[in-house]
């Protein structure tokens, strides 16, 4: 028994060692097991997963005796609706726990599923919080001004151009799977001009709060949406129906829904945000900015300090579309140190690099056309943030020369 206990204590501290809290020793509920079970919580983890938009029942973790034999594997579980068994962030488990049958993970001979569990936790943690853009969704929200009169509009596309962002409550119908870092469409409806007129991203999941036409205790459904493009239908082109036959010319997705919401199909949502990308730089759209997932550390110190240049700048690296096309150019690795998140954390790493505006718009002066090949690079985020360490940020010419002087 000496062993086991050696076996717990250990699992105990590496546990621990990635941000678990250990509350206690206990008995299996409602088991017989001769040994007891370690109950952890993790606050830190539990935070991440929800901001990245993970509904996150199990809160409790647990090392534990996989069954009633006195030889039996020890094991990590946790509750079986956790983003730990749904998601593919983190290893899958190499066990069961023969009680309720609940997925399990354990070390064994030539299999340490157990200890690769806790690597990717500990990277997850790392990981900036929806940085990735991985397990996000689309979604299409709809403006009928014959039910709603958008009264404030020019404000807030004005509010948009002088500080780079706006940011709206806006009604999701009956739609509960929207989750913070979602991509959001705008679409007119009614009476002519129809079509899209602005995106942006989920600024929250959805929550509940009075309805939007002020019925005494009627209430909605809602999210907080941060736009990064508006269009002023009576001044502006939108983006039409015929061009979203060009996107979708097997009419897959219902383009002028009754309720907001619903979501875009995978099928045309790359050609969307591509023909949506051009759409916006061909009719000088481009000035107004642009946000996504890859979150820097300081953009909210940038909205702050009121520098709509620097946002431009720093939204249009986020771009969807702008970074889709930097990267397949360049590829993932770090230009300046040569990093490749991939290469060293597999799966987990897929993807996952900042992309850095090589030239400071608030330099410039001017407006100007932004080509995603000719202007953006991709680094990796320690290189990115010695970038902007001072202002102006360094060249990637002068962070390669103080680099050699430590190499």
């Amino acid at each position: 028994m000496t062993e086991r206990k050696d076996i717990y204590d250990s699992l105990k501290l590496k546990l621990e060692a990635v941000g678990f809290q250990f509350e206690k020793e206990q008995k299996p509920h409602l088991q017989n097991r001769k040994e007891n079970e370690l109950k952890f919580i993790h606050p830190q983890l539990i935070k991440k997963l929800e901001e990245d938009g993970y509904k996150v029942n199990a809160k409790k973790y647990y090392i534990k005796p996989l069954s009633d034999e006195l030889d039996s594997e020890i094991g990590f579980v946790t509750g079986k609706s956790s983003p730990f068994y749904t998601t593919s962030i983190f290893s899958k488990p190499n066990s069961t726990d023969s009680f309720d049958k609940t997925l399990a993970w354990t070390n064994r001979d030539g299999d340490s599923a157990l200890d690769t569990l806790i690597i990717s936790i500990k990277d997850y943690l790392n990981t900036p919080t929806n940085f990735s853009g991985k397990n996000t969704n689309s979604f299409l929200f709809a403006w009928n001004p014959n039910k709603w009169e958008w009264t404030d509009l020019n404000e807030s596309i004005d509010h948009l151009e002088n500080v780079g962002y706006v940011e709206r409550r806006w009604s999701c119908g009956n739609s509960k799977s929207i989750k913070k870092g979602d991509r959001v469409f705008l679409i007119k409806l009614s009476e002519e001009p129809r079509g899209i007129m602005g995106s942006g991203f989920a600024k929250s999941s959805y929550y509940v709060a009075p309805h939007w036409d002020g019925t005494k205790g009627k209430t909605s459904n809602y999210i907080d949406i941060e736009f990064d493009i508006l269009i002023n239908p009576i001044k502006n082109v939108l983006f039409d129906k015929s061009l979203l036959d060009n996107v979708d010319p097997q009419n897959l997705q219902q383009w002028f829904p009754q309720q907001s919401g619903i979501s875009i199909k995978a099928e045309v949502i790359d050609a969307l945000e591509s023909n949506w990308f051009d759409f916006i730089t061909e009719n000088k759209y481009i000035r107004n900015s642009f946000v996504s997932n890859d979150v820097l550390t300081d953009i909210k110190e940038t909205f702050r300090e009121g520098k709509s240049k620097d946002i431009i700048q720093t939204r249009y690296e986020r771009n969807p579309e702008a970074r889709k096309r930097c990267l397949t150019h360049y590829g993932y690795s770090c230009k300046v140190c040569s990093f490749n998140f991939e290469n060293h954390f597999g799966e987990v790493g897929k993807g996952f690099i900042h992309v850095h505006h090589i030239n400071q718009i608030s330099e410039i002066g001017r407006e100007y056309e932004i080509d995603p090949i000719k202007d953006l690079i991709p680094v990796c985020p320690n290189c990115h943030s010695m970038i902007h360490s001072k202002r102006p940020a360094f060249t990637i010419d002068e962070i390669n020369e103080i680099r050699k002087n430590y190499l």
